[in-house]
């Protein structure tokens, strides 16, 4: 999903921007489901450094140089708001740089990373981080999108998917890191992992490796097919239906216990 999204921003954005805003994402996304909350927070000050540079970029033609210092982060994305309508896009004026101003100051004044007698609020915190950058990145990705609108669609979609860290990657190869998942719970996880892209009923069976094909296609393909937790197409590729996302989405801490 993070491949597509770069591909298509890196046609109108600058490479290194694009890195930057993709790279502290995935940081946030990542601590926060292997509940690392306060990392989440601290690296959501990296994303908003990112995001404010690309508007920059977009409304006066050029930005701030990565690793310089940006003083005064809120009153520089309140100025966008005094940029005229007729010079900027609504979202780069007001509703992208509001939310980097909310991030910007629960990761600055909720004392985050020190230690205090109220209740801690990291939890809280961050989710609601995770939440603001995954909208933020839909609402970049419908500005520049490349890809069909179908297309586009899909992958907005699936930003909120939760991601797995029960599959291992090595070149064309998917690993389920757990060995004691069933073999249709790792078809799912597999195609929760790759979703929106199809995968090959052949390509499923390389990746999990059961003991007979025509079983696996039979009596774990086809009846996850039946019961409409994935499409299994004439081609012979399956692809992940919303009732499949949300068993992994429910599964996942479970399948994480290995």
């Amino acid at each position: 999903m993070l491949d597509k999204i770069a591909k298509d921003f890196k046609t109108k954005l600058p490479i290194i921007l694009v890195d930057s805003l993709l790279d502290s994402y995935k940081e946030i996304k990542e601590n926060f489901f292997l509940e690392r909350h306060e990392p989440a927070e601290l690296n959501g000050g990296k994303f908003v450094e990112a995001c404010y540079r690309i508007i920059e970029q977009e409304t006066r033609g050029g930005f701030t140089p990565i690793g310089t210092h940006t003083p005064d982060m809120i009153g520089k994305l309140r100025a966008f708001e005094q940029l005229p309508s007729t010079m900027a896009l609504e979202s780069y004026r007001i509703h992208i740089p509001r939310a980097l101003s909310t991030i910007y100051n629960i990761r600055n004044k909720r004392g985050v990373g020190h230690l205090g007698g109220d209740v801690n609020p990291n939890f809280a915190d961050s989710s609601f981080i995770v939440t603001c950058v995954d909208w933020i990145l839909a609402e970049l990705l419908r500005v520049h999108y490349t890809c069909s609108l179908d297309d586009a669609q899909k992958i907005v979609d699936s930003i909120i998917i939760r991601p797995s860290f029960l599959v291992h990657k090595i070149d064309d190869i998917r690993r389920v890191l757990n060995p004691n998942l069933k073999n249709r719970d790792q078809v799912l996880v597999l195609l929760a992992s790759e979703f929106p892209n199809a995968i090959q009923d052949n390509q499923l069976f390389d990746w999990i490796e059961p003991k007979s094909k025509p079983t696996f296609i039979n009596s774990v393909i086809k009846k996850l097919h039946s019961e409409r937790l994935i499409e299994y197409r004439l081609d012979k590729k399956c692809v992940i239906l919303p009732p499949g996302l949300k068993y992994v989405d429910k599964k996942h801490n479970e399948f994480l216990k290995f």
